[in-house]
């Protein structure tokens, strides 16, 4: 079967590094395993704009393991579009870099001239810009967005095609006040579904939620596909390793409580901070530190002001900031624990890349988190602080059981891989074609 899978967010984390953590990991492992299968013949395609395209032809430059693969596009002109986005990206950067002081002079108010040209040419551009090939379309049985909408042309597609779109969550819509961006985007998927579509859900928990939240959406025509750890993620055992990488991010020797997630209220790190405090002061616990990794979201300022507000956790809490992939594995290893309160997830994947380090976890029991973690962690209600404390100190002084839940947390790491979800990802390809 001929499968047109939109790759544009390997793009974005192409260019922006930060982005390669949850829909990034989604889509470069899947598309492995459908380049792999026997079953597809697969071909790329993007969505939005040729800023897309250009980042996602530079991703695919850079990773010869899917060389070879068909890049399905409309333009006779790619190669200056490239040119075009990467000079205007320069130019915003030399831009941003130049000290307000400095933003008045000749030479600065020429370059701002010069950016709106740019912007023109490039908006014009724009318009003669098609994403998709008419040859493409005409040769596919399936289409298949891992996150954006289904785009009008795939909609209103005169040849018959199935139309896939993966739903990882509806957080944006059913708990506006933990996002800024999304929501739009999460709504504009749903709506770009009609009673023709299929859809593939990350969990059992969020496709109760699609069902629930449209009424458009036929059950019967959505499937569960549960994610998986990346290799990235592995149980390193070398202690020297461990000891070296986490003094790239100023982590000290010393046992700490690991967290790892985008710094936004949804995951509710502020309640984790507060726990390690109230921890390490009520049981005078001097040589253990939590450490934070993630970058800046929505918010973030929250967290901030609870580490400046207590003195004592200045040198006791790290903020890593972005973890470079090949480092992951060495920093959730050498964690006494992973703490994950999440106040809601559509699948979850932190908490299985701590288990598949061989990691205890400590995490929510709400949402999709019990389908993940199963009996190998312990759930929390996400505001039980004393429940939270209670069972970091139980880690801290009981090495035996740090061992027994590192090893449970291997074996349900076990229940999920990339090709089970291929192979499910397939089958409900599988039954769009054939019944």
């Amino acid at each position: 079967m001929k499968v047109l899978y939109d790759i544009s967010w390997l793009g974005v984390g192409h260019y922006y590094p930060p982005c390669r953590t949850g829909i990034f990991r989604v889509v470069e492992n899947l598309v492995y395993g459908l380049k792999n299968s026997q079953e597809c013949d697969l071909i790329f395609c993007t969505q939005g704009s040729s800023t897309r395209l250009s980042d996602v032809l530079d991703y695919l430059e850079s990773n010869p393991e899917l060389a070879g693969i068909f890049l399905s596009y409309k333009s006779k002109d790619v190669e200056f579009r490239r040119r075009l986005c990467k000079i205007y990206r320069q130019l915003n950067q030399k831009l941003d870099q130049i000290p307000n002081s400095q933003k008045l002079a000749p030479k600065i108010l020429m370059l701002k001239v010069l950016r709106k040209v740019l912007t023109y040419v490039t908006q014009s551009a724009e318009l003669f810009y098609r994403p998709l090939s008419h040859d493409s379309l005409a040769e596919a049985d399936i289409y298949h967005s891992p996150y954006d909408p289904i785009p009008d042309e795939i909609r209103k597609a005169t040849t018959r095609i199935e139309k896939f779109l993966t739903v990882h969550d509806l957080i944006p819509i059913l708990y506006p006040d933990f996002f800024q961006y999304n929501k739009d985007i999460v709504e504009k998927a749903i709506l770009s579904l009609d009673p023709e579509s299929w859809v593939v859900c990350v969990s059992q928990s969020t496709k109760n939620d699609l069902c629930n939240y449209s009424s458009i959406i036929d059950p019967s025509k959505v499937f569960i596909t549960y994610l998986a750890a990346s290799k990235l993620f592995y149980n390193c055992s070398d202690s020297q390793h461990i000891e070296l990488t986490c003094s790239k991010y100023n982590i000290p020797n010393a046992p700490y409580i690991l967290s790892l997630s985008t710094l936004e209220p949804r995951k509710n790190i502020d309640h984790t901070i507060r726990c390690f405090l109230q921890l390490i002061q009520q049981e005078k616990i001097q040589d253990l530190n939590l450490v934070l990794v993630g970058a800046k979201g929505w918010k973030y300022d929250k967290v901030f002001a609870q580490i400046s507000t207590h003195p004592i956790l200045k040198d006791r809490i790290i903020l890593t900031g972005y973890v470079a992939d090949e480092d992951l594995a060495a920093v959730y290893s050498g964690a006494l624990a992973f703490v994950y309160p999440s106040f809601y997830e559509g699948f979850g994947l932190p908490p299985l890349e701590a288990m598949q380090c061989g990691v205890p976890v400590i995490t929510s029991n709400t949402s999709s988190l019990p389908e993940v973690v199963g009996d190998a962690g312990i759930m929390l209600d996400p505001k039980d602080a004393d429940g939270l404390c209670h069972n970091l100190l139980k880690l801290y002084n009981h090495p035996s059981l740090q061992q027994s839940m590192s090893q449970k947390s291997l074996e349900q790491a076990k229940k999920f891989s990339w090709e089970k979800c291929t192979q499910q990802t397939i089958n409900a390809y599988k039954t769009a074609l054939y019944t």
